[in-house]
């Protein structure tokens, strides 16, 4: 080992005399031993009973008391689920630079005839997505080094604001990838990602009834690029290459380009803004004989007052009315287009979001913060509908923290040929979340 870092100190000293000081930074050397990132108080504690050597690592555990309750209007009953998730796992301390993670993950449906947990067409009660499940959620390689990172395995992947890949972690069961990626940041003010990914272990469990709810098999490419040289923000550019086997409708290449910041306009006073493009093309992986060019358009501006943020927002999926509209199969969907979840899959015929946001801090350290929708679809020529949400969290203690949430989809008249999205949807949530 020590021969081989000394090949490679002298392989980036020769690389880095051939390139400008000032563009190109290989950091240092990963150290012989770097204890973990370490737990809460109460997790070191923990730890502490299994042994010095294991106060230097980081044990993973958390738990997620939920209850959920949806009521989809048009001939399906409410749905009531209490469900608890709990994971628990280990992350090594790294030698030089290397180490190892693994995360196990159950979900206990403490209720689990009240409530619809798959899709299904023949459901006579309200989803939710929150099945019984027992299975290993993470468990991948991992290096750390010279400005540089390596994850081989299966593991999260969250990828700028998780529009198009994220690990979906409102849901009980996560979201995660067998994948090989590899992060760096030798470029002065520049981070570039990669990642291959072969499997896509989905939210709906190993116990999922219908073919590609557990996985997809997959062969998808992930490139992702930011640059923070620029004055206010960020600028990033992304590819993202979706093939899922057995769903050539969500499969697609999309291309994409964002800028995005908060510049101070007073110590208090700040100002968040994005604005990002896209467009989303066929694959050899998508609907054979079906070509598409579809836009994507996303802004975004806000105030922000020492915490207390308010803002307003427009997101347009572009569709081209017939056969296909902007699909983000991997992206962690709750956190867009309202929580209701009625937009999951864009309509052939585009859907635009118009949104005003808001958070703010109450007394007793209670934040506040939602969001009202009001839905169209791409040409604006139909009213989908409107949705309020609201919620509000408070940290209990340092490991302890709870949550209620309420969301309301108004489908603005009901079911017709013009809106398929018609059906009225209210859903609540009380969580507890605890981890070490």
């Amino acid at each position: 080992m020590k021969h081989i870092l000394k090949h490679l100190s002298a392989l980036t000293m020769v690389s880095a005399s051939l390139l400008p000081a000032d563009i190109i930074d290989f950091g240092e050397a990963p150290a012989k031993w770097e204890n973990a990132k370490p737990n809460t108080e109460l997790g070191q504690e923990v730890l502490g009973y299994l042994g010095e050597p294991a106060t230097q690592g980081r044990i993973l555990f958390n738990q997620r008391l939920r209850y959920e309750y949806a009521d989809f209007q048009g001939g399906l009953q409410s749905s009531n689920a209490l469900t608890l998730r709990t994971r628990i796992g280990y992350e090594t301390p790294k030698l030089y630079g290397m180490y190892l993670l693994g995360e196990y993950e159950n979900t206990w449906a403490i209720n689990y005839s009240d409530y619809q947990a798959f899709p299904s067409a023949t459901a006579n009660k309200s989803l939710i997505p929150d099945p019984r499940n027992n299975e290993l959620n993470q468990l991948f390689f991992g290096y750390e080094g010279w400005n540089s990172g390596f994850k081989v395995g299966r593991q999260e992947i969250n990828l700028d604001n998780q529009r198009y890949v994220g690990a979906v972690a409102w849901r009980q069961n996560e979201q995660t990838f067998d994948a090989i990626r590899f992060e760096t940041e030798i470029i002065k003010d520049t981070w570039l990602s990669y990642a291959w990914d072969w499997r896509v272990n989905r939210i709906f469990g190993v116990y999922a009834p219908v073919a590609n709810q557990e996985r997809f098999d997959a062969n998808n490419h992930f490139v992702n690029v930011h640059y923070d040289g620029l004055p206010y923000g960020k600028l990033a550019a992304y590819f993202y290459y979706v093939d899922l086997d057995g769903a050539a409708a969500a499969s697609g290449n999309t291309f994409g380009l964002y800028y995005t910041g908060k510049p101070k306009l007073t110590d208090e006073l700040s100002m968040p803004f994005r604005a990002e493009y896209a467009f989303q093309t066929e694959n050899q992986a998508s609907v054979t004989g079906i070509d598409f060019f579809l836009n994507y358009w996303h802004m975004k501006l806000g105030l922000d007052y020492d915490g207390y943020e308010a803002g307003f927002g427009f997101e347009s999926l572009g569709g081209n009315g017939t056969t296909r509209g902007f699909q983000t199969p991997l992206a962690t969907l709750h956190k867009f287009n309202g929580w209701a979840d009625r937009f999951l899959t864009t309509p052939n015929a585009g859907l635009r979001d118009f949104y005003l946001y808001y958070n703010a801090k109450l007394p007793y350290k209670v934040g506040l913060f939602g969001a009202f929708h009001y839905f169209t679809n791409e040409d604006n020529s139909n009213t989908l509908g409107k949705e309020i949400d609201i919620g509000l969290k408070r940290p209990i203690t340092e490991n302890l923290s709870a949550m209620v949430k309420f969301a309301y989809y108004d489908g603005h008249g009901g079911l017709s040929p013009t809106n398929p999205f018609g059906n009225d949807t209210t859903k609540v949530w009380v969580q507890l979340d605890f981890k070490l």
